[in-house]
């Protein structure tokens, strides 16, 4: 459970590969579709076989017709499986799922791409089409490529400004698309789904604009994502601004902002320092301090596994004067020392004790992934000064069985923060039955996304459009 739990928090990062390398039995092959930054969906088997008491691997791609590659490392412990192949810069890690898959995602260069890996033999005959609600040309509006830079950073960023078709509405409101977690694309593609693709589709044809665009390292944009602070992010998302005001195509008075998941926060900062955001929308946003958010994201994780109140109560109990150091702690290296000490007593409360080198593993991944800039500014991030700055309406929603948001203690803490500040022009809907990525789910974790072929639940679209024009009486 420590492994999911920790995968969760760490946006499955290398924190879940911890546990004794010994594993079960990979042996044969494995199956998966690899969707590439061009769009084409592509088949990958893998191979593994144990010689001599290690793991040996080879990876094919059939539908290139490539010669097998060897992996370099195959670790695979009880829950997980990760193998690298440096020479061609690809790593993939993955969890195990009660559907005997391998879920997780592959890395290659700068792109991040989730797949799952499964028994079942993929033929080319197989290859699925895309997600039913992905908009799909010829476009009945009007879409245009389009790069901006933000002069504070020096980045260059690339992205997609959707229109609608007729000129007669012009100058045109336009939405800025905020994405959240990960490494995500002008489409904040995440297991197969395109949501804000999808959201730019139904905006436009109910006559509202969007631009959205890609993040730092990620298809047409310059930089590092990893080492950029949620601070600098929210600089990106000024470019933007300042790139859209300066159109004489667009409204300069009508730009709103929307702010998924992570990117709420984002949306959040820049809304408190710029008056003239026309409208906020935050969808599954942070209403409460990074810290809570962490611990919170590992207790309803853990609860939807079925795990004892108690031992919910003591992931928190554990995990929580780690966080404060992280957070508290200014001087690099008695963090380092004093978290490192707070992360070994994790790891011998949940895991195997008597496993050494699984425990310096853990601890030194963890504490990697939650000290990258990003990561470390989300954990220090308190949204109620900001909320108590943002003047403009706010529409606030959030799936009720969201695992990875929770979302009354979001909700209560987004209302709390605007009303401090005098806002009372907030809307709020929890919608019942949905999940983090405002799909109707099952089990509503996160290895479910991707097996779902709902990408957003259409009521609420339906709900963010009709709100955004009776702000403006129509």
């Amino acid at each position: 459970m420590l492994r999911y739990v920790v995968l969760t928090c760490l946006g499955l990062c290398l924190g879940g590969f911890v546990f004794a390398q010994s594993g079960p039995d990979i042996s044969g092959k494995w199956y998966g579709i690899l969707k590439t930054p061009q769009g084409q969906k592509q088949r990958l088997v893998l191979t593994f076989d144990k010689v001599d008491g290690d793991w040996e691997g080879q990876m094919v791609n059939p539908d290139e017709e490539d010669a097998p590659v060897d992996m370099d490392t195959i670790a695979v412990t009880n829950d997980s499986l990760k193998f690298a192949i440096p020479r061609i810069g690809v790593v993939f890690m993955g969890a195990w799922t009660n559907r005997n898959t391998y879920n997780g995602f592959f890395y290659q260069v700068n792109n991040r791409v989730s797949i799952y890996f499964s028994r079942k033999e993929v033929k080319e005959d197989d290859l699925p089409a895309e997600r039913p609600q992905t908009p799909k040309p010829p476009f009945a509006y009007d879409t245009e490529d389009i790069k901006f830079v933000n002069k504070i950073d020096k980045v260059l960023l690339g992205g997609t400004l959707t229109k609608p078709g007729s000129k007669a509405q012009e100058p045109y409101k336009v939405i800025i698309l905020i994405p959240g977690a990960g490494h995500p694309d002008r489409d904040n593609e995440t297991f197969g789904h395109r949501p804000f693709a999808v959201l730019a589709d139904y905006f436009v044809r109910k006559g509202i604009a969007t631009l959205r665009f890609d993040q730092r390292g990620i298809g047409s944009s310059t930089r590092n994502y990893d080492s950029a602070s949620i601070g600098n992010l929210a600089n990106d998302v000024q470019a933007a601004l300042d790139y859209l005001r300066h159109r004489k195509d667009i409204d300069s008075v009508g730009i709103g902002l929307l702010g998924y998941g992570e990117g709420g926060a984002v949306a959040e900062m820049v809304a408190a320092n710029d008056k003239m955001i026309a409208y906020l929308m935050l969808m599954a946003a942070p209403g409460v301090d990074g810290q809570t958010q962490y611990l919170n994201r590992m207790m309803t994780t853990a609860a939807s596994y079925g795990d004892s109140k108690d031992r919910i109560r003591d992931y928190k109990g554990y995990y929580q004067p780690y966080l404060k150091v992280l957070v508290n702690q200014k001087d690099t290296i008695s963090r380092k020392t004093i978290a490192y000490n707070y992360l070994g007593l994790v790891y011998n409360r949940f895991g195997d004790s008597t496993n050494v080198a699984g425990k310096q593993q853990f601890v030194r991944e963890v504490y990697m992934a939650d000290t990258r800039p990003r990561s470390l500014s989300l954990l220090k991030f308190d949204p109620a000064p900001y909320l108590a700055k943002i003047k403009c309406p706010v529409l606030a929603i959030n799936g009720g069985k969201d695992v990875e948001t929770e979302a009354t203690s979001n909700l209560q803490g987004i209302q709390a923060g605007l009303k401090a500040g005098g806002n009372e022009m907030l809307t709020m809907r929890n919608f019942v039955g949905l999940n983090h990525l405002f799909q109707q789910c099952n089990t509503c974790r996160i290895e479910e996304y991707g097996a779902l072929d709902e990408t957003i639940n259409p009521m609420v679209m339906e709900m963010m459009a009709k709100w955004v024009w009776l702000l403006y009486g129509e």
